[in-house]
């Protein structure tokens, strides 16, 4: 399902039929206005970075949201990082030098138990790197830079 947005409230711009390319978790409850279309709960993340890998079972999607959730989980010391798919079966996981080693190894296991539970034929390389500042886009910290599916 791919979004659409429309609303007349926005005060600089009108956004009618607005195609977004972000995750949405809808809500089970209906509108508080009575609308009968149905409400966001969260954004989770963006489609073009959901990681596709092949399993067993087939084709599948690791949100962003998933794959953020188990690097933070893994240690409450990580604050910074770089998930990124470069190639069907690998992804690069970036963290800093500074990082202390059982934090940065929490982290790269709970990636790992991440995709094994879902079967997902991938690699996950760490890589201890600074952390570049790119100031010219939105910070991404999970990325696949796959070609899209067709």
């Amino acid at each position: 399902m791919t979004p659409l947005v429309t609303a007349f409230r926005r005060q600089t711009q009108i956004m009618a039929r607005y195609r977004m390319n972000d995750l949405l978790r809808l809500s089970k409850e209906p509108c508080r206005c009575g609308s009968p279309l149905r409400c966001v709960d969260e954004i989770v993340g963006r489609m073009d970075d959901a990681f596709r890998f092949t399993s067993p079972d087939g084709p599948i999607l690791v949100t962003p949201d998933v794959l953020r959730n188990a690097v933070l989980k893994a240690d409450r010391r990580i604050d910074d990082f770089r998930l990124v798919q470069t190639g069907p079966e690998s992804i690069e996981f970036r963290l800093q030098p500074t990082l202390p080693d059982d934090a940065a190894a929490a982290a790269h296991q709970a990636v790992r138990a991440l995709l094994e539970m879902r079967k997902a034929a991938a690699t996950v390389t760490l890589v201890r790197a600074p952390l570049p500042l790119e100031t010219s886009r939105k910070l991404r910290r999970v990325e696949c830079r796959l070609e899209p599916a067709r």
